[in-house]
């Protein structure tokens, strides 16, 4: 009852919310800002400067992340050697169950809850899953809401490297 409950307002947000719903638009540089992550460690913007990054705002409710979490994981394993990052960024109320769904999924995605600091880089996000990826000047090249190909993904990222 509860995961039909979320189901019903991610359908509801999805169908009231217009196309670009966040503040960040194509061609706009990401603002910096550090991650904290669920493991303790921090990714910092300096880290992340000049590598390409895919940044997946998802949650343990919404059944298309669920489903699509395992091709980001094959794509994380497949280019993180090359400077390409995929970071999971929780929706979820609970870091607890977010630390236990990803260490049950067996997930090595760097993973962190949503804060205000990326709320302010990114917009509000009004749906799962939202999709931002990044250039190497950190500039945004694609905004998605709802899922992606794993294929068209990974086109991009053979651009972007």
């Amino acid at each position: 009852m509860h995961a039909l409950k979320y189901l019903l307002l991610v359908i509801v947000l999805s169908l009231s919310a217009p196309v670009a719903f966040a503040d960040l638009k194509p061609g706009q540089a990401l603002q910096s800002v550090d991650i904290e992550l669920l493991n303790g460690d921090t990714l910092t913007a300096k880290q992340l400067a000049g590598k390409p990054a895919a940044y997946l705002f998802w949650a343990t409710w919404c059944h298309i992340c669920r489903s699509e979490l395992p091709a980001y994981q094959k794509l994380h394993a497949r280019y993180q050697a090359r400077g390409f990052r995929v970071i999971a960024l929780s929706l979820d109320e609970s870091a607890t169950e977010v630390k236990q769904f990803w260490a049950d999924a067996g997930y090595t995605i760097p993973v962190a809850m949503r804060t205000d600091a990326l709320r302010d880089a990114f917009g509000d996000i009004r749906g799962t899953p939202t999709l931002y990826v990044i250039d190497r000047k950190g500039r945004l090249v694609k905004k998605q809401l709802g899922g992606i190909s794993p294929d068209e993904l990974e086109a991009i990222i053979k651009r972007l490297l």
